[in-house]
């Protein structure tokens, strides 16, 4: 039992999420959706719906690199039964239902660290809730019910995990 805990406690300390990388891995680099810093990790972004009426915005995290987020979002938006997995997808399967013509642009909003066991707490998902807050109300689609959602990275440094 020593022997899994220390192993455990090891690999907690040796763990480094400061990777902030500026680079592009796609094969058409003019279909990136963000040119230069898809690769990156750890960070708050931005999504913005515009249709021809109006815009919405959405806010969410990654952890992993953005790219690998951004491919969750294209698969909610292709198939039809994961539709309800983000505000995000709720909303482009409803302007597909009404056929409204709608562009989607990323940004970066911040880069922040996730939940380390030295610190205690999740920079990343205490910021994604900052700038859901001091968002414009009437054009974000994110629920309030984020707001108090519990730290999803602390899940992967309990000993329950270690294997």
């Amino acid at each position: 039992m020593e022997k899994t805990i220390k192993a455990h406690n090891s690999k907690i300390i040796k763990y480094q999420s400061t990777d902030i990388q500026d680079t592009c891995n796609w094969r058409s680099k003019d279909q990136c959706p963000l040119p230069g810093k898809c690769t990156a990790k750890n960070l708050i972004y931005e999504a913005k719906i515009s249709t021809p009426k109006d815009e919405k915005t959405y806010i969410g995290l990654a952890a992993t690199t953005f790219k690998e987020r951004y491919a969750g979002h294209k698969a909610t938006f292709k198939d039809k039964e994961k539709k309800h997995h983000t505000e995000l997808s709720k909303y482009i399967w409803h302007l597909k239902d009404e056929e409204i013509p709608h562009k989607i642009t990323w940004r970066i909003l911040r880069h922040a660290q996730p939940y380390t066991p030295r610190t205690k707490r999740c920079n990343l998902c205490l910021w994604e809730k900052y700038y859901i807050i001091t968002s414009n109300k009437s054009t974000l689609l994110n629920s309030r019910s984020e707001l108090i959602s519990t730290c999803r990275h602390k899940k992967k440094f309990l000993l329950s995990e270690y294997g």
